[in-house]
Formats: structure tokens, sequence, C-alpha cells
């Protein structure tokens, strides 16, 4: 098997509960990223690999077969994908964000996948990119949002992996009235798209929420290319990546004149 360094732990069901990962990651996830229990177990049968550090160190990485990302990348069937990697601010930090790197890349290596991918934007975590850039990762795409697709070829030649350029297009084909897209089961990702829809449907507006249940759906129809949640309004993009309810709301309002 791939090597793990002393200080990672690999997260599997049967120790993911005395582990504890899921506080951890909800203590340095995103708001968008945190999901439930179940939803952690269904991933990890799915394919999903994840790793955290081992105290005093604080951080984890989710890093998954292109063929089970939820990311919507084009042509990653021979690539693996990092969905996740956070690493508290304090001493140490770089040294842990190295060494999770390094663990995904040994298991790339040792089942085979030609390229690692991870996807990040313009301005994001500079310590990070900094250890990306250490670790012989470059810039393979850019996408909307300032996205940019990052990748370490293992082996090759290959044809690169890309990110999808038809956004205006995903939006759009969601169709009229007001729709929350999401994917997950995160407690938080449905109380704030219920709170959004039941707003708008006393408002008037016609309303959908559009569950992405599956991971090849979020790759073709994912309306932003780095949220687990995204509001589009007749089919304009106007929230994305940790979107507020009361600022959308404002939006809505200003947008149909409520």
């Amino acid at each position: 098997m791939a090597r793990v360094p002393r200080n990672v732990i690999t997260v599997s069901p049967p120790n993911l509960d005395r582990s504890g990962f899921l506080s951890l990651e909800k203590g340095l996830a995103e708001p968008d990223h945190s999901t439930g229990r179940d939803w952690l177990i269904d991933r990890l049968s799915q394919g999903l690999q994840v790793r955290m550090l081992r105290p005093p160190l604080r951080g984890f990485i989710e890093f998954v077969p292109g063929r089970a990302t939820w990311r919507p990348i084009t042509g990653a069937g021979q690539s693996v994908v990092i969905e996740a990697l956070r690493v508290d601010g304090q001493a140490g930090r770089v040294v842990g964000i190295g060494a999770l790197l390094r663990v995904a890349e040994d298991w790339a290596r040792y089942f085979g996948f030609s390229t690692l991918l991870i996807m990040v934007r313009d301005g994001d975590d500079p310590e990070m990119r900094a250890e990306l850039r250490r670790q012989n990762y470059v810039t393979l795409d850019r996408t909307m949002g300032s996205v940019q697709l990052w990748g370490r070829v293992l082996q090759g030649p290959i044809s690169l992996p890309l990110l999808p350029q038809d956004w205006l297009g995903r939006a759009s084909r969601l169709g009229p009235g007001l729709v929350v897209q999401s994917l997950g089961d995160g407690d938080a990702l449905w109380q704030r798209a219920e709170e959004l829809l039941s707003r708008g449907r006393e408002a008037g507006l016609a309303t959908r929420h559009d569950h992405l249940s599956k991971p090849e759906q979020a790759r073709v129809r994912l309306a932003s290319p780095d949220a687990m949640s995204c509001v589009v309004l007749d089919g304009d993009l106007v929230g994305y990546k940790g979107w507020s309810v009361t600022q959308i709301w404002q939006e809505i309002c200003r947008r149909k004149g409520i």
C-alpha cells in the first residue's frame, strides 16, 4: 500500500467517530464544504480518501479518483483530484500542508494515476500555493471567478484535464425562477437553501431546489466551478461559494422590484 507518514492518520469508516475528524472538518472547512456523517460515509464508499494530521498539528486533506469527483473537471479519469486541503494557522502549518500533499501523491503513484489536480482561486491561501509550487504543481487551466486548475503530472504523455467554460449555459439551463443548486447533505446547506426558497415562495416567485445527488451530475450540471451550493435567478448566477441569504435576497428584490 501507499505509505502514510507517522504524523498522518488515515480516516476510514471503522475509525471515523473516534478519529475526531468530523469535528476537525467542521472547525476548519469552509461553510459550503462541511457535510454530515452519512454523506461522508457514502463518499468514502465511492473512493474518497481522507487523511488528517496528528496533534499538535491540525489539518486534513480529501482526495478522490477523477471518476468519482464532484468537481466540474473534464478529462480527469486518470487523475486524482484534491477536493479539500485545510491546515490550521499555527507554527508548522507549511510542514503540515507539505505532508498532506505528499500523502496524496504517494497514493496516486501507488495506484498508477497520471495526474494530481486541485482547484484554487486567485489569492487563496498564499502558503498553500507556495507549497504547491515547491512540489511542482503548475496552472493547467482557468475559468470563471478567477478559478484555476493546478496539476502535477506524475506520468505521461497525457491529455491534460481542463475546466469547463460553459457556465452561462449551465445557469441558463436551470430555467426561470429562483433555483438553489446544491450537492451533499450538510444541514447548514439545506437550511440556507430552504430559507431563501421560502422567501421566494412568499414573494410569489417560482422556486426550485436542484439537488445533485451523484458526482457525474455535478461534473456536468454545476453552475459554479467550485461551490457546493449556488443560486440562479432566471438563468443568471447570482450567488456562489459561501453566499449569504440576506445579500442574495437583497439582490433578488432589486432585480425583481420586490
